[in-house]
């Protein structure tokens, strides 16, 4: 057996065929930023370019060899295109658009609050029908969009996501210095509409859009017709501070007294209880004349009470941005921010003169542990000034063309 395959090893034909060189590989990702990885065995050094396709503008470049990644700092959407080429050679050895069509993209809302979460939604799925991609989104809200949006996958927060082409995070980022972080929100959002947070960092085109809800509307449990009320906050700047004391009626109080004698009945939903003391305290004290539906109730109640509702008024917060939601007409009482800060969709009362300071939101950072906070004139007679001028009559002004709206 041993001569048979000397001889036969023997006779076989040398081919002289040069061996195959060894390709690297480039792996590209844009999860949290534009990332490109060089694998492989053949060494060599690369010139990375992360390009803004609609600018032509190189955002970022670097230089790696292989078995080394780089990866641009920004995190919100660009329409990028990876460019590679080999220094040695000075050829491209490797270019890729940003094409997220049948790709996964996980896209999270950083916000618990209800007003972030309304306001952002809808741009989620603007970014799946303009991509044709297959979105992971996760909120911390999601049974209020699940049935509504049959196109998403909805995921709880914290999970893991596979198989991902990129990833957005939607919310109002700040550094530790607490300037804006622009490598995660491209424009300065507190200069935009709550709504274009969302829009601008996932690039799509910015139209007051709202979201569809899984809320139903069922017959209300209240008589008559009637009006919703909601005059607290998570601040007091935030607040109608109108009245109160040696001023008189609060204004509150002077709305509620004007819709009762119109022949509607006022219904209070706020988390905070009437009869608190604290929180009474802060407009003016228990207001009088009021349906009580105060304290905890689910959100699917609330829902219901603001569809079977003439109107809601309400402050610059989440109820607001539910009534609007929920296309009921709305009025929104607010000094601290500015009238773009919110929806257009409504009649929005402001400070009523350009000389009263005002939109203090809208050039600083609000401490949310600072529950007076009033970063301007606090502990002067001007505290709080944004709201103390707004009068009652310019309210019955909003609430009057609302109706007749309605009607």
């Amino acid at each position: 057996m041993k001569e048979v395959l000397i001889k036969e090893y023997s006779n076989l034909k040398k081919l002289s065929i040069p061996s195959k060189e060894l390709e690297n590989t480039f792996n590209h990702h844009f999860i949290k930023g534009a990332f490109l990885e060089i694998l492989g065995d053949k060494h060599k050094k690369f010139l990375v370019e992360f390009i803004n396709q609609d600018s032509n503008k190189i955002i970022y470049s670097s230089e790696i060899t292989t078995n080394m990644w780089t990866k641009c700092n920004i995190q919100y959407y660009i329409n990028w295109k990876i460019k590679v080429t080999d220094l040695s050679t000075n050829e491209v050895v490797f270019e890729k658009p940003y094409n997220a069509e049948n790709k996964r993209v996980y896209i999270h809302l950083d916000s618990k609050a209800l007003g972030d979460t309304l306001a952002w939604f809808p741009y989620i799925e603007e970014f799946r029908k303009l991509h044709k991609c297959e979105v992971v989104v996760s909120t911390f809200h999601n049974s209020w969009f699940k049935s509504e949006y049959p196109e998403l996958e909805f995921i709880e927060p914290g999970t893991v996501a596979h198989n991902l082409y990129a990833q957005y995070s939607i919310g109002w980022h700040y550094k530790e210095d607490k300037s804006v972080d622009f490598d995660k929100n491209p424009l300065d959002f507190r200069k935009l509409s709550l709504q274009e947070t969302c829009s601008s960092i996932l690039g799509t085109t910015h139209a007051e859009i709202r979201p569809k809800l899984a809320f139903k509307k069922s017959p209300s449990n209240i008589e008559g017709k009637y009006v919703c009320i909601a005059p607290h906050a998570s601040a007091h700047a935030k607040y109608w501070n109108y009245g109160g004391g040696w001023e008189g009626p609060t204004g509150w109080q002077i709305i509620i007294d004007y819709l009762n004698n119109k022949g509607y009945k006022v219904v209070m939903i706020t988390l905070e209880s009437l009869g608190d003391s604290w929180h009474d305290s802060k407009i003016g004290g228990t207001l009088q004349g009021v349906i009580d539906k105060t304290g905890e109730y689910s959100l699917e109640d609330r829902a219901n009470d603001i569809m079977n509702a003439d109107l809601f008024i309400g402050l610059g917060s989440g109820l607001s941005w539910l009534s609007w939601a929920l296309n009921t007409p709305t009025v929104l009482i607010s000094g601290f921010s500015k009238p773009y800060s919110e929806f257009k969709d409504c009649s929005r009362v402001f400070t009523p003169s350009l000389n009263i300071c005002n939109g203090c939101f809208n050039t600083e950072r609000l401490d949310p542990g600072d529950w007076e906070w009033c970063p301007k004139h606090r502990d002067t007679d001007r505290m709080f000034e944004c709201t103390k001028t707004i009068t009652p009559d310019s309210v019955i002004k909003a609430i009057e063309t609302q109706l007749l709206n309605k009607n």
